[in-house]
């Protein structure tokens, strides 16, 4: 694969296939997360559930989640862009026409995942709900993974084929693994 920059990395922001993502996420993934922070802060006082983490740290944790969240969701999508040649959420953008394995998505498969679940666990500490934390969050992990194992994986599988089952069987899905990859 290509070696790239971190000057190309950030041209990304810039190109169609970043720039799709902006709308999707501005108007289709935040403000379900936000309706949902405000329901889960009323389930929490008809419970009485305690706020948690205390302010000033839920902004603290808030802020330093939302940060590497976003820094990895602009890290893995840069490499579907330039390595992969497409784009992050067909079909919106083009499908990726190579199979990505460098970078973030050398440690894990879908590492889009992971940031998103940084930046929705840091929009719950920032709403400071144990509803949103411990209910929500968990039901949003499960839904995104079935989506990925269902749909994504299964695409990929019929597009790449045995390239991509050997990544598979490489690579995790989302839990690095701590003592290197089976070789």
């Amino acid at each position: 694969m290509t070696r790239y920059t971190a000057r190309d990395r950030f041209k990304c922001l810039l190109r169609k296939e970043w720039l799709v993502v902006l709308p999707v996420y501005l108007l289709g993934l935040i403000p379900p997360c936000i309706a949902a922070a405000f329901f889960c802060r009323w389930l929490d006082g008809k419970f009485g559930f305690s706020p948690l983490p205390p302010a000033p740290y839920n902004l603290i944790a808030a802020a330093i989640l939302f940060l590497l969240g976003g820094w990895l969701l602009f890290w893995s999508y840069s490499y579907l862009i330039l390595e992969g040649e497409g784009g992050p959420i067909p079909p919106f953008s083009p499908t990726t026409k190579h199979l990505v394995t460098c970078g973030p998505y050398a440690v894990v498969r879908h590492p889009s995942i992971i940031a998103k679940l940084l930046g929705v666990t840091g929009l719950g500490l920032l709403f400071q709900s144990p509803s949103f934390l411990f209910i929500l969050i968990p039901i949003l992990l499960a839904c995104s993974i079935w989506l990925n194992i269902i749909v994504q994986e299964r695409i990929a599988i019929e597009r790449l084929g045995a390239p991509y089952l050997e990544y598979k069987k490489r690579v995790p899905m989302l839990i690095p693994r701590l003592f290197g990859a089976p070789k």
